[in-house]
């Protein structure tokens, strides 16, 4: 059985940098995540290692997987889509998603057709 470790240092790098990719700051980040900003500071600093509804929460605002949180693997384009689809639904009335999906259909629809 395959043993993984979390490197706390590494996680919280990868952390930071999510968050600087952002432009967002410490204190406005930690607010997001609905955590102080000095737990938020211990995490980035790999003196404290997150819970679990925090990491969840990271992930959602960031578009990551956990596992990327946690051991830096890249996750796969369809779950990324995935991903996107999900907050997509989640962000909009299910009126404009249904609206939009048949948007989607219909262009691809034609874009198949072009290429017949």
């Amino acid at each position: 059985m395959t043993s993984y470790l979390v490197n706390l240092k590494e996680m919280g790098q990868r952390i930071k940098s999510l968050r600087t990719k952002q432009n967002k700051t410490q204190d406005f980040f930690a607010d997001m995540l609905y955590i102080s900003p000095s737990y938020l500071a211990l995490i980035e600093n790999g003196k404290r290692t997150a819970t679990i509804g925090v990491l969840a929460q990271i992930a959602k605002v960031c578009d990551v997987s956990v596992d990327y949180l946690l051991f830096g693997e890249e996750e796969y384009n369809s779950d990324r889509t995935h991903q996107k689809l999900q907050r997509f639904m989640e962000t909009y009335p299910k009126e404009k998603v249904e609206k939009a999906f048949l948007l989607a259909e219909f262009y691809l629809n034609l874009e198949n057709n072009e290429q017949k």
